[in-house]
């Protein structure tokens, strides 16, 4: 009778050292599944200007040197979406799509070598869309407001390189003229950039951000080979702004 004592006392202190002390949390769906996935809705607007690739202003029909050379940018709007996976808090992965535009006008540019009074202004419309594949590196540093660095490189597919020749009022010049270089534009062009801005937050799944960007085209806008044309490329300064929807 003593043993079947011992042994009812030897179970019943096993039997409390395993229960468990801590309280028991319970987890709702949304806790537990919560997406890493983001949408930007993006809305840009930026000064944007060409640049020549080793100052070649000469290859062309225009009569203009590098020395002599004069462009002014023009202001434009890019739209587009991106959608970022979450890798971790700070490091964010993301994949666009961008209907982007860029625009300048070469000045005083000289059509006739026989007639050099004659000096017209080129007005140039390119439209393109680009893939950007971007790292959104991100800090939180409080409950509604983090700053982002967000480096990126772009595939860009140019369709549209429309060209106006305006003599400026002059009488005895040609009539205004325009022309078009959509056959013959790279099929594909690079680009890289960077923004740098915050978000704020107007709920765990809502926020607005804006950021100030930098945008540079590395290849030829129209493609070099069996066609002679400047070596012209894109620089573009400007607002990269929108909304980003958690889900």
């Amino acid at each position: 009778m003593r043993k079947l004592f011992t042994l009812g006392f030897v179970f019943i202190g096993l039997s409390l050292m395993g229960q468990v002390d801590d309280d028991i949390h319970y987890y709702t769906d949304s806790d537990v599944n919560k997406s890493r996935f983001n949408l930007a809705l993006n809305l840009n607007p930026y000064y944007t200007d060409m640049r020549l690739i080793n100052s070649d202003a000469s290859n062309s029909l225009f009569n203009t040197y590098s020395e002599e050379f004069k462009a002014t940018g023009s202001f434009k709007l890019d739209y587009g979406l991106d959608l970022f996976y979450e890798i971790g808090p700070s490091f964010h992965l993301g994949i666009g799509i961008v209907r982007a535009h860029g625009g300048y006008t070469w000045q005083d540019v000289v059509l006739d070598t026989l007639n050099p009074s004659f000096l017209a202004d080129n007005e140039v419309d390119i439209t393109m869309f680009s893939i950007p594949i971007k790292v959104n590196f991100t800090t939180r540093i409080s409950d509604v407001f983090s700053l982002e660095v967000v480096p990126m490189v772009e595939m860009n597919f140019l369709d549209q390189y429309n060209g106006r020749i305006s003599y400026n009022g002059n009488p005895d010049a040609p009539a205004d003229s325009t022309f078009n270089l959509n056959n013959d534009l790279s099929k594909l062009n690079w680009s890289v950039g960077i923004a740098l801005g915050g978000t704020y937050w107007v709920s765990s799944e809502f926020g607005i951000f804006a950021r100030g960007s930098v945008r540079y085209l590395l290849n030829d806008i129209v493609d070099p080979d069996g066609y002679s044309w400047p070596r012209e490329t894109l620089l573009n300064f400007g607002l990269n702004t929108g909304v980003r929807i958690r889900f």
